[in-house]
Parts: structure tokens; C-alpha cells; sequence
């Protein structure tokens, strides 16, 4: 420790605390993205703020757990087999960014019509996370929502 400069102290305890923050932060976001994963509408939960947002570019704003709950499970309806596989991540004092691949099956025939139930589609993603201590406040997801269409062969 640099007792030695009030200043030097000051630099030296918040990078040693951002190291573990910036960890704890990835650890968070890793088991998140495995509860988005898992199937169930209430796993990731206790990854979010009671009163978190959900911001999805391609979908709306979803504003507190029950209605983030209730746009996943309707995404679920529609999707057998979801994943998001984190890439890699971008850690700062607010939170994080991270690239991952979302990918699941199709369910529905409304969807993309009969001849695409049972395929899988896959997407690149970037979100970024705030964080209200080891809870995520605010989720941004950045993709094209033409992307699924486009990744199982409708659009080229």
C-alpha cells in the first residue's frame, strides 16, 4: 500500500476493488445468462433489481421483475431450447458489456410458418448490464430483430 500520498492510496484500493467487482460482476452475469438459459421464467430473478429494466431494441422496455417475467415467459412460448452463450465481456465502474449468442428452436408455426418448427436460429447480441450492488438494475439488449429470419434461412 502507498501510504506515503493520500492520492496514490486512493488509485491503488479502487483498482484492487474494480478487480473485484469487475470479477464478481462477469461471475453474476455468467450464472444470469444461465438462468435466461434455463427454461424458467423465474430463475433469473434473483440476478435482477425488484425494480430492474429490461431495455430490448427489438421487443420494448419492460420496467420491474414481474413484467421482465412476463415478456421472458411469453419468449419461451415461442422458443424451445433457448441458450445465450457469453463471448466475451467489457467490465467499467457501471457495469458491463458483454457479446454473446442467443440462439433456441422455433415452437409455433405463427411464427415462421410449420416448415421452420423444430429449427434452430442464431444470433450475435450485445448487452450491457448496470448493476445496484450484485443485482442487475438495467439490461440493454442490442440485436436485429430480423436476425432469427434471417439466421434460418428467410431473409438473405
Amino acid at each position: 500500500m502507498f501510504s506515503d500520498s493520500p492520492e496514490r492510496e486512493f488509485l491503488y484500493n479502487r483498482s484492487m476493488f474494480n478487480a473485484e467487482v469487475a470479477q464478481r460482476r462477469i461471475d453474476v452475469a455468467r450464472q444470469l445468462f444461465a438462468a435466461w438459459s434455463s427454461g424458467d421464467p423465474d430463475a433469473p430473478g434473483q440476478y435482477f433489481a425488484p425494480d430492474g429494466v429490461l431495455d430490448d431494441v427489438a421487443s420494448g422496455r419492460f420496467e420491474g421483475w414481474a413484467n421482465i417475467r412476463a415478456f421472458f415467459a411469453r419468449g419461451l412460448e415461442r422458443t424451445a431450447n433457448l441458450t445465450l452463450v457469453p463471448e466475451t465481456f467489457w467490465v467499467n465502474d457501471d457495469g458491463l458489456a458483454v457479446r454473446y449468442v442467443m440462439s433456441g428452436e422455433v415452437k409455433r408455426t405463427d411464427s415462421y410458418g410449420p416448415e421452420f418448427v423444430g429449427r434452430r436460429w442464431s444470433v450475435p447480441v450485445m448487452s450491457s448490464l448496470r448493476f445496484d450492488g450484485d443485482r442487475v438494475c438495467h439490461e440493454t439488449d442490442f440485436h436485429d430483430k430480423a436476425a432469427r429470419a434471417r439466421s434460418l434461412g428467410i431473409f438473405t
